[in-house]
């Protein structure tokens, strides 16, 4: 079989006055204008019967619905299976908002930006599909220091999120170039993992924060299109972060750009091997090689999925448990504010902190009583690479182990899979003073081991013989 791939995109950038941000921090509701573009990726890779189509989206999260919707209109417009369409989120907490629960200032506008959610999906997905073509892939490795530990203990006993130099940080910059077979590039996958939160409550701007400059960076010099796929960053943020300065997002975007840029290009996927052809004399002796063409096995795409059982924990957090309450006292003071004539500011703190609460309460109502939650996996084979994409925000430190424990030498990681993503947590981050991802995660310590071994038996079974 000959593999084929195609990519296409769709701009799903919101009027600029949009409420948007993911702070509970921030003063304002609407954007007050739009920094860059938001996209919508498709990369469609089809290799006999098996197809695969990974969205890309610049967005914060998808809720459940969301991610179920796109994926069962894909499907049926397509004709691919719902658990091969891919929806992945970039993460950025500087976007719109997207939750249709949202009942404060601008809801409206919401509401008829996230409805045309699955067009957009549609659109990429069956344009992707039409421009199917066969490829080759080769994939590198780099390295960019922007992304650091973010699990910060002080002296005085906090924990707090910021740059914690003795923390497990995984910098690696995972880059697959998939090729025409004339050689020229198709599409750049730029795997990081590092929170984009480089911009935070002051910000007042519609952005993709640092991915968004990362892309452009790479399609820029490379000419093919680009998809950052979020790696395991539950606990990985930015050496610089929470400004309101979109040039320092630039800055660390065009660091992470260029080096995925410098990997690209120096990668070449075609079969071959470099053999000495003749010597010219000169003032030096100097050789002159050729590129000789060898046989190598076609590269394949093979698709392998399961669900990661991880043990809920119980009593849950009180950022859960007690949600309910704190919804209901919020939702009176919102109520309040607003009879007594507050200003936009304190309506603003007061409109994040529901919708914050509204959201933590919908999720302890999921996780309340349960034992177990299983989550989901796939794990891709793509010629020489294995990427194992997985629901919820890992910390680093489990995605280091799936790489080391992976039968594929070159395995990447690709986090915020699917809908309302929650953070699975490492052991040593129980310990007090503990760190506020702890409180916001719904499983038990052991959760980590069980991702971990779950990712390993999959991609196990995507390196077993057919």
């Amino acid at each position: 079989m000959t593999l084929l791939a195609g990519v296409a995109r769709v701009d799903i950038t919101p009027r600029a006055d949009i409420p948007n941000g993911m702070w509970m921090a921030q003063t304002h509701v609407r954007a007050e204008g739009v920094h860059q573009a938001l996209w919508m990726t498709a990369l469609a890779v089809r290799d006999g019967d098996e197809r695969i189509v990974v969205l890309e989206l610049d967005w914060c999260l998808l809720s459940d619905a969301q991610d179920g919707r796109i994926r069962s209109a894909v499907s049926r417009a397509t004709g691919v299976r719902p658990d091969r369409v891919l929806p992945i989120c970039t993460h950025s907490h500087a976007g719109p908002v997207t939750q249709e629960s949202y009942r404060g200032e601008g809801h409206e506008d919401v509401q008829a930006y996230v409805a045309c959610l699955t067009a957009w999906a549609v659109d990429a997905a069956a344009s992707a599909l039409a421009r199917l073509e066969p490829v080759r892939v080769a994939v590198g490795r780099g390295d960019c220091p922007i992304g650091i530990n973010r699990d910060l203990r002080l002296p005085d006993g906090r924990a707090v999120a910021g740059p914690n130099p003795d923390g497990h940080a995984d910098t690696s910059v995972g880059v697959v170039r998939i090729e025409r077979v004339d050689g020229t590039p198709m599409a750049i996958l730029v795997n990081y993992a590092c929170h984009p939160t480089v911009l935070g409550p002051d910000n007042k701007l519609v952005s993709p924060d640092y991915p968004g400059t990362a892309k452009r960076v790479v399609e820029r010099v490379t000419g093919a299109r680009c998809l950052f796929l979020q790696g395991a960053a539950g606990d990985m943020g930015p050496v610089e972060g929470f400004v309101g300065d979109v040039k320092v997002a630039e800055r660390l975007g065009n660091r992470l750009g260029l080096e995925a840029a410098n990997v690209a290009l120096g990668l070449d996927a075609r079969p071959i091997r470099r053999r000495l052809d003749h010597v010219v004399a000169s003032g030096a002796p100097l050789s002159v090689w050729i590129d000789e063409p060898i046989d190598v096995p076609e590269p394949r795409l093979v698709v392998a999925s399961a669900r990661a059982s991880l043990p809920v924990r119980s009593p849950l957090p009180d950022v859960f448990e007690g949600a309910e309450q704190r919804l209901a006292r919020w939702n009176e003071e919102l109520e309040a504010r607003r009879r007594g004539g507050s200003d936009a500011r304190t309506l603003a703190e007061a409109q994040q902190i529901v919708e914050r609460e509204r959201l933590r309460a919908a999720r302890a109502a999921t996780y309340r009583g349960a034992a177990t939650i299983d989550v989901e996996m796939h794990a891709v084979l793509l010629g020489p690479v294995a990427l194992l994409f997985s629901w919820g925000e890992p910390y680093a430190r489990i995605g280091s182990e799936i790489k080391a424990s992976s039968p594929i030498a070159d395995t990447l990681v690709v986090g915020y899979l699917g809908g309302d993503p929650l953070y699975v947590v490492t052991p040593e981050a129980f310990v007090d003073p503990r760190p506020f991802q702890v409180e916001n995660c719904p499983f038990e310590p052991e959760a980590a081991d069980a991702m971990v071994t779950a990712a390993r038996d999959l991609l196990r079974r995507v390196t077993a013989p057919a």
